[in-house]
């Protein structure tokens, strides 16, 4: 009997050697354990988790993030040169071209207009001249036909970042010096001369203005001539901040000869206050509708709010003697009440034929009548708004 104890105990022990790894005692009775994870198992059970936690997490911050709203600012992006249509003067219209220029950009290139290059350097000469002249005043409100009385004692709006003199290219310049500089005056008179044969093109062309305002109704042209010198022009975060402080009048055409010098896009405020920059074409000349073109029209050309203007170097490349601009604008006069054109009927009323989507209109007008003096000191003083001041006119 101690033999067989012997050997039923050294089999249990070898047993419990043998199962040493698979069985945990607790007494004497033997419980199984799972078997040991394998390495496969092992990575799944750990990776599991810190994905799903690292999924939940990024759910949770898209949820909790709080959206980053910004105003836009159109007038501080840099915007791709637009390319609007060139119209040749001197060839036979394209009605299409030019309806896609006013409806579409509200400017484009003029070409064929006979403006000798050499004329338009020589005007630029004489306005950096006249600009640097102490006998004629400057910012002079005169031109336009505001009072000394309106500016509340103000001086002649003098500014830091630009100088401007306008005259009237219709009345006498001998009692303003403007006699004085031939080239000027024969260059205001030739761009005068191509803005009424724009006014004349527009009012030719289907959906244009439908007769010359110049010739069929009672509106007399009027012609600034708009003289002004900027710095810094080719710094474009400045430029945009001075073209906030620009200053406009409203006109029908505005007409800039695009020199050959200029290497950059000019820069204006388009019809909905945004930033444009326009390409330039050398030797053309730069067309513009403006708000009375746009209130003509009954708002089917776009309008540009400003006077383009180019940051490229001064025409002599001298640093400190700013940009020159000159520019033609073909108005009307203070006293003008300016409306939409609308056809009219042969006993000389105003036919109801309205555009598409004017039917709630009892005579198909987009704007209401306003007086231009009124408007124009507006325009003059509050410096391009970002609200279209066109807006509170709208039918």
């Amino acid at each position: 009997m101690a033999s067989s104890s012997t050997i039923t105990t050294s089999a249990s022990a070898s047993s419990s050697s043998v199962g040493d790894d698979h069985h945990h005692s607790f007494g004497d009775a033997a419980i199984p354990s799972p078997p040991p994870p394998t390495p496969s198992n092992q990575s799944l059970a750990n990776s599991l988790p810190a994905d799903a936690d690292a999924a939940f997490s990024r759910l949770l911050h898209q949820l909790l993030a709080t959206p980053t709203l910004s105003r836009p600012s159109p007038r501080l992006r840099s915007p791709h040169p637009a390319s609007p249509p060139v119209i040749s003067f001197d060839q036979p219209l394209r009605s299409d071209l030019l309806l896609s220029a006013a409806s579409d950009f509200g400017f484009f290139h003029l070409a064929g207009h006979g403006v000798p290059s050499d004329l338009a350097y020589s005007a630029v000469a004489d306005s950096q001249s006249l600009l640097q002249s102490q006998w004629l005043p400057v910012n002079n409100l005169l031109s336009l036909g505001f009072n000394h009385d309106d500016c509340d004692g103000e001086s002649l709006d003098h500014d830091d970042q630009d100088r401007i003199l306008m005259l009237d290219t219709s009345e006498n310049g001998d009692a303003d010096g403007f006699a004085s500089f031939p080239a000027l005056q024969e260059f205001s008179k030739c761009l005068e001369k191509m803005g009424l044969g724009v006014v004349q093109m527009l009012s030719s062309m289907e959906r244009g203005f439908c007769e010359n305002p110049f010739e069929k109704r009672n509106y007399t042209p009027r012609c600034l001539l708009w003289i002004s010198s900027h710095r810094d022009c080719s710094n474009t975060g400045k430029l945009a901040s001075q073209m906030g402080n620009c200053k406009c009048y409203p006109y029908v055409v505005g007409l800039q000869y695009e020199m050959n010098w200029w290497r950059q896009p000019c820069y204006a405020i388009g019809d909905s206050g945004e930033r444009i920059c326009i390409a330039p074409i050398a030797d053309s000349i730069l067309v513009t509708l403006g708000d009375i073109a746009q209130v003509w029209s009954n708002r089917r050309f776009k309008k540009v709010r400003s006077r383009p203007q180019p940051p490229s170097l001064p025409f002599d490349g001298r640093d400190d003697s700013g940009c020159i601009s000159v520019t033609v604008l073909v108005t009307v006069p203070l006293d003008s009440v300016i409306s939409p054109l609308m056809p009219l009927s042969v006993d000389g009323c105003v036919t109801n034929i309205g555009d598409e989507g004017d039917d709630d209109d009892d005579d198909g007008k987009r704007f209401h009548a306003f007086c231009l003096e009124e408007y124009a000191w507006r325009v003059y003083h509050e410096r391009l708004p970002l609200k279209d001041p066109l807006l509170r006119y709208w039918i």
